[in-house]
C-alpha cells in the first residue's frame, strides 16, 4: 500500500549554497508494493512505468501537496 504519511513546510538548505522553501513530503511504500513496481519499470524503456502506474503515483503526490499541515 502506498501512502502518504507526512507533509509538512520545509526549508532546506544545501551545500551549495541556495535553499528550497516549500513542502516536504513522506511517501511510505509497502515492500510488495516496491517489488511490484520495480517488476514492471524498465528504465531503458521510454514508455515505462505503464500510465495507470504514473497516474496513480501523480495523484498520491498531488493529493499530498495539495493538503493542508
Amino acid at each position: 500500500m502506498k501512502k502518504v504519511d507526512i507533509v509538512g513546510r520545509s526549508i532546506i538548505l544545501f551545500p551549495e549554497g541556495f535553499e528550497i522553501d516549500g513542502k516536504k513530503v513522506e511517501l511510505c511504500i509497502s515492500t510488495e508494493d516496491i517489488a511490484a513496481l520495480l517488476a514492471a519499470y524498465d528504465p531503458d524503456d521510454f514508455n515505462s512505468p505503464d500510465i495507470v502506474t504514473c497516474r496513480e503515483l501523480s495523484r498520491l503526490i498531488l493529493d499530498a501537496l495539495n493538503s493542508d499541515e
